[in-house]
Order: structure tokens, then sequence, then C-alpha cells
């Protein structure tokens, strides 16, 4: 089978199509023949080197894929050859064939296309996790949206709407602003491409608040930090971007607003606890990758919620990039330089031949 390996940490460009054995399932273990597997900024950060989870080389990259279950190892019992299913895992999807412990899958609906079920749950895992079990979410809000074009931006305007939130989405395009409108979200601020300097910091922070003036309350002085004013400001904001957004972004918070931090695409901020300190605030950081919490087959309460939202249109992931497996490098690239709208998936040779 054909895979793509990584022997040395480092530029993405020493990434390898290379065919290996077969794998074979063990007891508990379902095989699966991937038709398609979804990518990750956190993907980038694995072949660098610079993902916080110790790798012992070579490794192959990717870490949720969709297919047809292609064998069984002994004691499973959930699962039936030829039935379609999504998974996730800590690494080793972008593979034709990849071997899932029973628990890291879970069945695809009927309707839904093996593009999107590779994006589906690491995305709308995180995202429902961080705005309804972290932030505590509430109809009414106000919630900002930091990277809203990318998918995990995108999911987050989604989630945000039918959690009963008023979403306003930043991005750093029109292009990106017009899928997050599409998506649902209520108001749009377009940033400039970064570093921001201190007077676009400003400049961006004003902006913001111009879109979070709350029920009854008048916008005020809320940018000063050492003047709260508790009728303005966002509720929560969602970050995946970091660097030098971070901190205009949090000064735009309102009293005792909630800011989860999941991703630095932007590089890793300098954070200043002033504007938390003066608003009651809280800071959360949100690991989309803990598998102890967030696999398909240990979250059915969770599935059940993101499949029903997905049923209703709520919940509609934007696959806007597919690569076959060869340009893998490509793919990842896309994200690196934060190219990306909507979602990004490796197709196999499976995925066409359907």
């Amino acid at each position: 089978m054909q895979a793509v390996v990584c022997h040395n940490f480092g530029p993405l460009e020493s990434l390898r199509i290379e065919t290996l054995p077969q794998p074979v399932p063990d007891a508990g273990e379902v095989l699966v023949e991937v038709h398609a597997a979804g990518l990750n900024f956190h993907d980038v950060l694995a072949v660098e080197g610079r993902s916080q989870l110790q790798r012992q080389l070579p490794i192959t990259p990717g870490i949720e894929a969709a297919g047809i279950v292609a064998g069984l190892g002994p004691d499973v019992t959930r699962f039936k050859l030829g039935e379609r299913v999504f998974g996730k895992k800590t690494q080793g999807t972008f593979a034709e064939q990849v071997v899932f412990a029973e628990d890291e899958l879970a069945a695809i609906p009927d309707h839904m296309d093996m593009t999107v079920a590779a994006t589906f749950f690491n995305i709308g895992s995180t995202v429902l996790y961080a705005l309804r079990d972290r932030a505590r979410l509430s109809e009414g809000e106000i919630l900002l949206v930091l990277g809203a074009g990318g998918g995990g931006g995108l999911a987050a305007v989604e989630i945000g709407k039918a959690l009963g939130a008023k979403v306003v989405a930043a991005a750093s395009s029109q292009k990106k602003l017009a899928l997050a409108t599409a998506a649902g979200a209520d108001a749009a601020v377009c940033y400039p491409e970064g570093p921001l300097d201190l007077a676009a910091q400003k400049a961006f922070c004003h902006t913001l608040l111009e879109h979070a003036v709350r029920e009854g309350g008048a916008q005020s002085d809320i940018g000063k930090i050492n003047s709260v004013a508790q009728d303005a400001g966002y509720h929560v904001i969602l970050d995946g971007v970091g660097g030098t957004y971070m901190e205009p972004a949090m000064r735009a918070l309102g009293w005792e607003g909630r800011y989860l931090a999941y991703g630095f695409a932007a590089g890793m901020p300098k954070i200043a606890p002033g504007p938390l300190l003066f608003k009651n605030a809280d800071m959360l950081g949100i690991q989309p990758t803990d598998e102890r919490f967030r696999l398909p087959g240990r979250n059915t309460e969770m599935l059940e919620t993101l499949f029903a939202w997905y049923g209703e249109g709520k919940l509609r992931p934007q696959v806007k990039h597919c690569f076959p497996l060869a340009e893998a490098v490509a793919a990842l690239n896309l994200l690196k330089h934060r190219k990306a709208t909507g979602r990004v998936v490796l197709t196999m040779p499976a995925y066409h031949a359907v």
C-alpha cells in the first residue's frame, strides 16, 4: 500500500510517498481501506517536529480518515466488513490502509460523503467541546471567531449559531468572510495579514468592538485597559490564529468573558494578563488531540448532537480542497501558509474507483 512517510522532522518537502506492507488488525482492531483523509494544522506541526505529542520516527502523519472496513481483528463487535466508517487517531491516516482501534471509529451516516466524513469529527468535536462544554456559550451571547474562513472557524460559526449565539466572523480575506457569512455569521471583520504593529492592533480592536455592543448598553470605553464597561464586549472568543491578533482580540472581551485558545496559526503570542484581569475574564486552553475524551467511539452524545445538526442543515463542513495522496506536500503547505478556505482532504484511489 502507498503511504506518506516522514523520516526526519523538518520541512514539509522532505515527505515521501512510499510502499509499505499492508497492516494486519490485532484483537479489538479494524482495518480500514481509506477513501479520504482529513488535514489539520496539527499535521504540519507533527511533520516539522513542533507537535507537543512525542513521536518516534519514522511516522506517517494524519489523524483522521474515512473509508470502508476491510478487515476485523478478534473480538471486534461494533463493525462488519464493507461498512462505511470514519476514525481519528494520533497519527498514520495519510495511507491507503489504516488500522484503528474499535473505539477510534464510528459509522458514517448514509447521506454523508466520504470527504466530509474524513473532516467531520476532529474539528466538530473540538469546537463543540470548546464552545458548549468549556465556554458554556449561551443563547443570545456574542461570539467572536478568529480565523473564520478555515475549517475550524467555519465549524465555530455554524456551531455558535446552533447554540443560539450572535456570531462575528473575523478572517484575513473577503473570500474567507464570504464563506463565513454563508455559514451563518451575523457580522464580518476583515483583518490584515500580520504581523500587526501597535497601530494595526489598536485599529483591529476598535473594529471588533463595533460589533460587540450588548443589548441595552453602549459600547463606551471597553477598549481601555483601565476602564471596564459591563455592557459591552464579547462574551466568548474562539481563537485558532494567535500571533499579534490575540491581544487586540482579548481587549475586546466583555465583563466575565471567556477566551478560548485552540491554535496558533499566526505564531505563538505573548500574552498580556491585563485585559483578562480587569474584566474578570477567563482564558481557556483547548487540546484538540486528546484521545481520552474525544474519540468517535467514546462520544455517543457528542456524535448524536453533531449528526443531528448535520441532518438539519445546521452543520455543513465545506470541503474546498481535494488533493490526491501524491500531492500531500502541496495540501499541507496550503494549511501552513493559511491559504486554505474550508476543509482540506487527501483522496485515495479507492475513493475515485467508487
